[in-house]
């Protein structure tokens, strides 16, 4: 009974779970801004709007609009804006991850995994802090800390299964420090060595976001922000069909297909 008693704690300390909503986040609607594109990525501080249309990459700000296209590398797999100076695409069917710096303009030659000395089966990239950004490999299922400078890998984490067995990971987040790996009912976060921190449980979420140390998710059409200890859902008065959405500090971009959204969280 004791080992029975010890078990339920431990597994109680691993797993964290999004509780029922408990309270209301109320919002209002900035402005709505048209765009005619395939994918919204998101939005800076400058208010700069990324954006993907016909695999070619666009940056449009409020008196110009810039574009990137590599019809090498195919389709463009993910892009990270977090650091507007070394905006980073990744190039699954290619290997190869690019770094490009606020005019688009390519700051480095490209990456290529395929000619590395460690994994070569990259699915997922995603920035992290100087000179470094984090890669889920396939090969051995684990994640790890890449410095492309120096061309090697600073840390890396144990194969994934042994945090939760049979995980699969279907989208890659990251702070300047932290990473998450999502699942299809999960998320497993690590800090900045690769350290195993918790696992995060969600259910029937369809995209998630990192927004000052809490998490905000879509479900059926609705936005919630979890803050790993109760669950909010964000009250938004307006109907929208979330296609996508992107949140940078008190503000919230959804898009519909057609338009953004800003959407401002009212304090109270």
């Amino acid at each position: 009974m004791k080992r029975i008693v010890i078990f339920f704690f431990i597994l109680g300390c691993v797993f964290v779970h999004a509780q029922k909503t408990d309270s209301i986040i109320k919002t209002e609607l900035i402005k709505k801004i048209p765009l005619n594109v395939d994918q919204f990525i998101g939005i800076d501080d400058f208010e700069n709007i990324y954006a993907i249309k016909n695999n070619t990459f666009y940056k449009k700000t409020t008196t110009k609009t810039l574009t990137y296209t590599n019809t090498q590398l195919g389709k463009i797999t993910s892009i990270d804006i977090k650091n507007p100076l070394k905006i980073l695409l990744f190039y699954k069917d290619f290997n190869t991850v690019l770094i490009l710096d606020n005019n688009l303009n390519e700051l480095t030659t490209s990456i290529n995994f395929n000619n590395a000395s460690f994994s070569k089966n990259i699915s997922f990239v995603s920035g992290s802090s100087n000179n470094n950004f984090w890669v889920y490999s396939l090969d051995d299922d684990t994640l790890q800390l890449y410095n492309y400078q120096t061309n090697e890998i600073k840390h890396t984490s144990q194969a994934l299964s042994s945090y939760q067995q049979e995980f699969n990971v279907n989208k890659m987040i990251s702070s300047y420090k932290d990473c998450w790996l999502v699942g299809k009912k999960s998320i497993l976060q690590f800090n900045e060595y690769g350290i195993f921190i918790k696992t995060i449980s969600l259910n029937d979420f369809t995209d998630v976001k990192i927004i000052d140390n809490a998490i905000v998710y879509s479900k059926n059409n609705h936005l919630y922000k979890y803050d790993y200890k109760s669950t909010s859902l964000i009250d938004i008065k307006e109907k929208i069909s979330i296609q996508s959405f992107y949140v940078n500090k008190n503000d919230m971009y959804i898009f519909d297909g057609t338009t953004i959204f800003v959407i401002n969280f009212i304090k109270n």
